[in-house]
């Protein structure tokens, strides 16, 4: 376990099924993802999701977020992990009832310290869609820098949207 102030980033448990799968099935969170068509997950593909994230599992690194008091209030991790070039791309998921609360922020650092300390990468990258503020205060309080843009490429909320790149490097 991980421990911040506000937040635990910690294994995965079964009995997360429930607000993970809220958590994946609330519209606007899915809208503000970066993960393709916003459609829901079934409790089934949920639970299969949670049993693959385990110790054992290889290729990527993914936490569960809990606040102070024991309860899931996200997920975040890193994925698309590339050894040689010692780089990983993160992700993360703050559920809606608890947004706002700097639980995000938290565990974005705590999740960068773990990138660079224990898997001794070199740079993390994010992709966030340009109109999700949050996010992006979300990365650029954690030291990430604008690299790029990918100008109208995600369609969402109707009309075509950009992408902005963003990383961080090693201290």
């Amino acid at each position: 376990m991980i421990e911040g102030k506000l937040v635990r980033l910690r294994a995965f448990e079964a009995d997360d099924l429930d607000a993970s799968h809220a958590f994946v099935n609330d519209y606007e969170t899915l809208r503000e993802m970066l993960s393709g068509i916003p459609y829901p997950s079934s409790m089934s593909d949920e639970r299969e999701w949670l049993s693959r994230q385990s110790c054992v599992t290889r290729g990527e690194y993914q936490f569960a977020v809990e606040d102070g008091e024991g309860y899931l209030v996200g997920r975040c991790g890193v994925t698309r992990l590339d050894w040689k070039n010692r780089l990983g791309e993160l992700g993360i998921m703050v559920g809606a009832p608890y947004r706002g609360r700097g639980y995000g922020t938290e565990a974005m650092a705590l999740l960068c310290a773990f990138c660079f300390e224990e898997l001794n990468l070199h740079k993390l990258r994010v992709s966030v869609l340009a109109f999700n503020r949050p996010a992006l205060r979300c990365y650029e309080a954690n030291g990430f820098v604008r690299e790029g843009l990918l100008r109208d490429e995600v369609w969402r909320k109707g009309a075509w949207q950009d992408v902005v790149l963003l990383s961080k490097t090693a201290p």
